[in-house]
């Protein structure tokens, strides 16, 4: 089939002449093959260069919609860091650190975390992950433990943490790192015997007790006590006290990765005019009203006793050895007072306080039902009245060198306060309900107001 290159008609064969048009068709069959051929060389040459244009475009496409997607993504994580970062930093997840005492005594930070339950908590520096549980999960830091070798030139270290929190899912996401200022810390030492820095006696012979971490080398007035610690880090040591006013105790304890502490002592003894020691080995306090005074006293002299006590049972011997039973009139403190003399020297006067603490079946059985109208009128001419006590512990403090508990035996709506000196070896929990034996002492003021105050002999948790 031939198509006529001037008016389009088709038609078999080879003429000369266009049947339609009449015009020639060998020049035109001529011209027209040439422009084929021309049209056909230039689409084989275009060919290529569009087939190549149109793979550059779309690799640039799946570029394009691969960086977009990319951008997405770390758009997302980083939305998510920015989150996280903003959260544990000043939202509500963000991480506390308070000083605490160590159950054993030393002193160490405290770090709580907040978060899911289920998730953890990895401290990389630690080796350790902790649950968050309640929403909260806390670890607790010896300041020590941050520390190693000797550490005498050492002030303080800059301790910084990277914590990961890692979900239930086993996703882990880095959490700001933490950085806290530790300074190496002091030696513990707690002195339990005598209960100030500075006691006087009248004996020749104190038993010293203190508690520190067990492993510290402690020195004694330069000399090593260190094997007479305990397992639980209790040291007990007899001194002689000697008639010479200041007796001097010197502890330097040095625990392992701590500061070495130094810890003074006085021990007071008077040096009398006429020679006098009480035993040692004398109770200073009784659950019955009365108790035996004994010791020695140089010979030749006499005892006159000041204080309540029964003359029959007085008792000197030639060596100078002398024992009396003292009245007890008082629950808790009670003075027991005497004078030793001899004629051409100086009376020694001493005065003793013993604790009469009835046994716990005597002192309960005389508990009075609680009658606070009037317990808080008559505190005075009730002095030492001992009452049972039912309520809750509101609060708990230290003042005065002893315990003081905040107890309400009335209702949230009327309450009734009492406050009572912890004399036993319960440590109650503020807000549990417990039942007291106590005796009244008078008032004392508790935030503002005056309330009644007893001592506490005997507390148990309800």
């Amino acid at each position: 089939m031939v198509r006529c290159p001037y008016c389009g008609s088709a038609f078999a064969g080879s003429p000369q002449y266009c049947p339609n048009c009449r015009q020639p068709l060998s020049r035109a069959g001529k011209i027209y093959d040439e422009e084929e051929a021309r049209v056909e060389s230039l689409e084989d040459r275009e060919e290529p260069q569009t087939r190549s244009q149109r793979w550059l475009m779309v690799i640039a496409i799946l570029m394009t919609a691969g960086i977009m997607i990319f951008g997405l993504f770390r758009l997302y994580y980083w939305s998510q860091d920015y989150r996280i970062t903003r959260l544990y930093t000043r939202g509500e997840y963000t991480p506390t650190v308070n000083a605490i005492m160590m159950d054993d005594g030393r002193l160490g930070h405290s770090i709580v975390f907040y978060g899911n339950n289920g998730d953890q908590v990895f401290l990389p520096e630690m080796q350790k992950s902790i649950t968050i549980c309640g929403n909260v999960a806390r670890i607790n830091i010896a300041d020590a433990d941050w520390f190693s070798g000797d550490v005498t030139d050492i002030e303080s270290a800059i301790v910084h943490l990277t914590p990961i929190l890692i979900d239930e899912h086993g996703m882990r996401t880095q959490l700001p790192e933490m950085s806290m200022e530790i300074a190496v810390p002091d030696s513990p030492i707690e002195v339990i015997a005598p209960a100030e820095d500075r006691e006087t006696v009248i004996t020749s012979h104190y038993e010293l007790q203190v508690n520190v971490i067990p492993g510290s080398t402690v020195l004694l007035n330069n000399e090593n006590i260190s094997d007479f610690v305990q397992r639980d880090g209790v040291l007990t040591q007899n001194v002689n006290v000697y008639p010479i006013g200041d007796n001097v105790y010197t502890f330097q304890v040095q625990t392992p990765q701590h500061h070495e502490t130094r810890r003074d002592v006085v021990i007071y003894r008077q040096k009398y005019d006429i020679e006098v020691e009480i035993d040692a080995s004398m109770s200073m306090t009784s659950q019955t009203p009365a108790a035996s005074v004994h010791g020695t006293i140089e010979q030749g002299a006499t005892i006159a006793v000041e204080t309540s006590y029964n003359e029959e049972s007085m008792k000197i011997s030639d060596s100078g050895a002398f024992s009396f039973i003292a009245n007890l009139s008082n629950i808790g403190d009670n003075i027991v007072r005497f004078r030793v003399q001899k004629e051409g020297r100086e009376d020694a006067l001493i005065s003793l306080n013993i604790e009469y603490v009835p046994s716990e079946a005597t002192y309960t059985s005389r508990a009075w039902a609680m009658d606070y109208e009037n317990l808080n009128r008559l505190y005075e001419q009730w002095s030492g009245k001992i009452f049972l006590c039912k309520g809750t512990i509101i609060d708990s403090y230290t003042e005065d060198g002893s315990n003081w508990l905040v107890m309400n035996i009335g209702s949230s709506r009327e309450r009734q306060l009492l406050i009572l000196e912890n004399k036993t070896k319960v440590a109650p929990t503020v807000g549990r309900p417990y039942t007291a034996y106590a005796d009244v002492t008078g008032h004392r003021i508790y935030r503002d107001e005056y309330y009644p105050c007893l001592a506490v002999r005997y507390l148990y948790s309800q």
